[in-house]
């Protein structure tokens, strides 16, 4: 998972400058290692101004963030946004039925 900052982004005493760009691990679609600065991980999630430059972060980024916020998400320029806002609401269905079977389960 890639991303720019579109502005500098102040974390604890550090500022991190605008234009960076920040890479993070992924494994099945999740962020198993954040991005680090100066050695150290920084906070999730990434700041609304950060560049999603691949599907991956562009995903997370929906994950992070409520609906009504995603007019203010930047994905990189071959990144199709309609394309990732199926594939979030594929897995919110997807956590919907498997609550709703376990909860069929325990009743």
């Amino acid at each position: 998972m890639r991303w720019q900052l579109g502005g500098d982004w102040p974390v604890g005493p550090c500022l991190v400058p605008v234009g960076t760009v920040l890479s993070g691990v992924a494994r099945d679609g999740e962020l198993v290692e954040a991005p680090k600065w100066n050695e150290a991980p920084l906070p999730m999630p990434m700041p609304l101004n950060a560049v999603a430059l691949d599907e991956d972060a562009a995903l997370m980024m929906l994950k992070w963030y409520e609906p009504e916020h995603w007019h203010r998400i930047l994905f990189g320029p071959n990144i199709d946004r309609e394309l990732i806002k199926g594939r979030k609401a594929a897995l919110d269905h997807e956590e919907r039925r498997r609550k709703t079977e376990r909860a069929g389960k325990r009743g």
